[in-house]
């Protein structure tokens, strides 16, 4: 067995970070959102062959959702799998 860092430890320590957001805001990112009111658990169930889950889902102050997911690189692919986690959400949430 090798021993070293996992391909996913950006996505570990940015959910780890995630937790460190409550009542902060995206300003330092330069986006104009509401404060964060609170971090919600991510795991947003569904029976699938694929079965994904965001890295980081908040409740804003105003009542709103943030989903921020990290990637390393851009795919235009990714658009789909972010629909997807907004339907999700609003399944879980609404």
């Amino acid at each position: 067995m090798s021993e070293g860092i996992v391909y996913q430890n950006k996505d570990i320590l940015f959910k780890i970070l995630g937790q460190t957001y409550k009542e902060k805001s995206f300003a330092a990112y330069g986006i104009d959102l509401p404060p964060i009111r609170e971090l919600l658990p991510t795991d947003l169930p569904k029976i699938a062959a694929n079965e994904k889950s965001i890295d980081n889902l908040f409740l804003l102050e105003d009542g709103t959702y943030a989903i921020v997911d990290y990637e390393s690189v851009y795919k235009k692919a990714n658009k789909i799998k972010y629909l997807n986690y907004i339907a999700r959400v609003m399944e879980k949430y609404f």
